[in-house]
């Protein structure tokens, strides 16, 4: 019987061959990847003003149509605008993990992602802006249905 030696693995050439291929899958994945998280984040800063916008309707339903106009505004029975949400708090920052900032009487603080800005124009009116993953202010504004 006679063994042959050569016939047990990869030659040099064809690992490099595969470790060029893995690398061109890895840099074509990767970007995708990411931009596909930052979408998702976004998905989720769109998501979280919606939700502050139903909690500022609650807050008016309760308030006798009058929106709140700062961050200590409060209902006859004494829950603000946060404490409405529904986890007591303001939905979380999808880029920081903590609860969303919303800023009163401002747009969203440039540079923040994930950050809200709630102007109160009046009593009776509100916008509600959002920061994106690179913290410029989103496209979408919610507003009241007037």
């Amino acid at each position: 019987m006679r063994s042959d030696a050569g016939s047990g693995g990869f030659t040099l050439v064809e690992l490099m061959i595969v470790v060029v291929v893995i690398g061109i899958l890895a840099a074509i994945a990767i970007p995708n990847y990411s931009m596909l998280q930052n979408n998702a984040r976004e998905g989720s800063v769109k998501a979280n003003m919606h939700t502050v916008q139903i909690c500022l309707e609650d807050f008016s339903i309760q308030n006798n149509g009058f929106y709140p106009t700062s961050s200590s505004s409060t209902v006859p029975d004494g829950h603000t605008l946060a404490s409405l949400c529904p986890t007591g708090n303001f939905p979380n920052n999808p880029f920081t993990h903590l609860p969303t900032v919303v800023q009163f009487g401002a747009n969203p603080s440039p540079g923040h992602p994930g950050e809200l800005g709630l102007s109160p124009l009046d009593v009776g009116y509100y916008r509600l802006k959002g920061n994106d993953h690179q913290g410029d202010t989103l496209s979408v504004v919610l507003t009241t249905g007037q």
